[in-house]
């Protein structure tokens, strides 16, 4: 991972997290989460279109300090060409979608900004994303966490391999929204 400056979505500097492998590759901050319920906005870009076939994740809300395998992970991420939440491997897909590719599923294309907005409501079970202002996942009543951490970056389970960037990223016991480029 670096700082850099010539991809930005605002301000002067971005966080670039670099390719690595095709296979297993954990690239992640994690921050404290402000309790079992809040809200994450995060502008996000890709090098490859988001919503892959694989399953790989973006960001997540997490019940541990932030170590891959501690606790449970609420992953905001991609499988079936799609972009979903996974849970030990129990996927929530987006309104719209099925287990096949080309279902009809929410992706994001390459090499553009996207504003990201989630609400993890641990207390309920209750998941919310959004992408660039638009519902895409609404998920209530699924298994009730105390959240501690947030992370984001890119967890690469199958690849492919890709470079992520990262910009405004806000955590928060209240909804943030999405500005105006």
């Amino acid at each position: 991972m670096e700082i850099e400056s010539s991809i930005v979505h605002a301000g002067a500097r971005s966080l670039h997290v670099k390719p690595g492998m095709s296979g297993y590759d954990w690239r992640m901050l994690s921050v404290p989460a402000p309790g079992p319920t809040f809200w994450v906005r995060l502008y996000v870009r890709s090098s490859v279109d988001l919503g892959q076939s694989d399953h790989n994740a973006y960001f997540q809300a997490m019940t541990g300090t932030g170590e891959p395998n501690e606790g449970d992970n609420v992953e905001v991420a991609e499988q079936y060409c799609q972009i979903v939440l996974n849970m030990r491997d129990d996927v929530v897909l987006p309104t719209g979608g099925d287990f096949r590719c080309g279902s009809g599923g929410a992706s994001l294309p390459k090499d553009q900004w996207h504003c990201m907005e989630a609400y993890f409501d641990g207390t309920k079970g209750d998941v919310q994303i959004y992408a660039n202002g638009t519902k895409i996942i609404d998920k209530t009543g699924w298994k009730k966490l105390d959240f501690k951490t947030f992370s984001f970056g890119y967890l690469g389970f199958h690849g492919p391999a890709r470079s992520m960037w990262y910009d405004d990223v806000a955590v928060a016991p209240e909804r943030i929204g999405c500005a105006s480029p």
